[in-house]
Parts: structure tokens; C-alpha cells; sequence
């Protein structure tokens, strides 16, 4: 009787055990191939995706013109277009104190006031209060808008202000320190600082493209 029971059991398991042992073998086929170097995984490239256009308008960037590149999501369509501009504002006013900051320093070290120090504070907060009425006029260059897929929108926009424009709020900074500080204010010198540190700038960015 045992007998006859165990070969029951048997006949009753083997076709469990070929399940499992095929279930086993698919499960091991379904995971992908890696590749790995030193026991590291290495990654492949799987998709290329294209630049936005309004990010390629800001990286093409004429010689009248600053400008700026931002995104938004938002359930609503037009505050998140609303807060792109926003956002590319702010990256114009980042990119002005930037700007002068470094025009200051240069333009500094070709004066003789080495017993003055210019306040770097101080220049921020003039950069701070003129920009913002600058970049009120600011001009939409690009704007795009998207559908995603959970309903909400991604809006992507570039914003630009002439470029003399910049160059009247540096100038405008570099003659209120050398009020502060009581020193001339000298025209050439601070021209020359301004165009070396837009030279630097214009060099980097395309070295950015390549």
C-alpha cells in the first residue's frame, strides 16, 4: 500500500516540477543583458533626445542681445508659462550681477585705489534694483508648450533684453561705488573692463555648444 502511494505522489509532482523548473528557466531568460566592466554595469545609450528649441534660441545668442532659458510645469497652462518667464528672468538678473561683479574687478585693478575697498554688497543691491526694472520690458524670444501625459503642461520659453541695456546697468553700478568710495569715475577704463568680461563670457558659452 505504501508503495502504491509513494508512485501516486510521484505521478502527481512531476508535472508541478516541470512547471516550476520551465517557470524557473523563462524567468531567467526575461531579465535583460547586461554588460559590465570591472563588475560594474555600464550603461548604453538608449534614446537621443533632441535640444528645445527656446534652450537652442538662449545658446544662440546674437551679440545685441542677452538672453535667458527656463521651464514650468504647472496644471495650468498659463501660470506655467507664467513662471517660465519668471524663472528666465531671474537667470537674466543672476547672470547681470554676475556680469558686474566681475567688471568691477577688473575695472577696480586698473585704478590706483588700493587704500579703498569697493563693497561687493553694495553692488548687488544697486544690480538688484535696477535690473528688476530692466527686465519688466523684457522680450519673449521663444515659447513652447506641452501636454503631458498626467495632464499637466511644461512650458519652456527664452527671454532677452538688449545688450546695452546690461551695459547701462554696469555702468550705472561702477558710477554709484565710485561715488561711495569718492573716486572718478573713469569711463575708458570701465569700457574696457566691460568688453573683456563680455569677450570671456561670449568664449565660454560657445565653448559650452561644442
Amino acid at each position: 500500500m505504501k508503495k502504491i502511494l509513494l508512485i501516486v505522489l510521484a505521478a502527481m509532482l512531476m508535472p508541478c516540477m516541470s512547471v516550476s523548473c520551465a517557470a524557473k528557466k523563462k524567468a531567467k531568460n526575461d531579465y535583460p543583458q547586461y554588460t559590465s566592466q570591472n563588475g560594474k554595469q555600464k550603461a548604453t545609450r538608449v534614446q537621443k533626445e533632441e535640444i528645445d528649441e527656446c534652450e537652442e534660441a538662449s545658446m544662440d545668442e546674437p551679440a545685441s542681445e542677452f538672453r535667458a532659458y527656463a521651464s514650468a510645469v504647472d496644471e495650468d497652462r498659463d501660470f506655467a508659462r507664467q513662471q517660465a518667464i519668471l524663472f528666465a528672468k531671474a537667470a537674466l538678473a543672476d547672470r547681470l550681477e554676475s556680469m558686474v561683479l566681475n567688471v568691477m574687478k577688473g575695472y577696480r585693478n586698473t585704478l590706483q585705489t588700493a587704500n579703498k575697498k569697493w563693497s561687493e554688497s553694495d553692488i548687488k543691491q544697486d544690480v538688484g534694483s535696477m535690473a528688476e526694472r530692466v527686465l519688466e520690458n523684457c522680450k519673449v524670444v521663444c515659447s513652447n508648450r506641452y501636454k503631458m501625459s498626467d495632464g499637466s503642461y511644461e512650458c519652456s520659453v527664452c527671454v532677452s533684453i538688449p545688450a546695452n541695456m546690461a551695459e547701462t546697468v554696469a555702468g550705472a553700478a561702477a558710477l554709484n561705488d565710485d561715488e561711495r568710495m569718492g573716486v572718478e569715475f573713469r569711463e575708458e577704463q570701465f569700457r574696457n573692463s566691460y568688453r573683456e568680461e563680455l569677450e570671456n563670457f561670449r568664449k565660454m558659452q560657445k565653448e559650452r555648444q561644442q
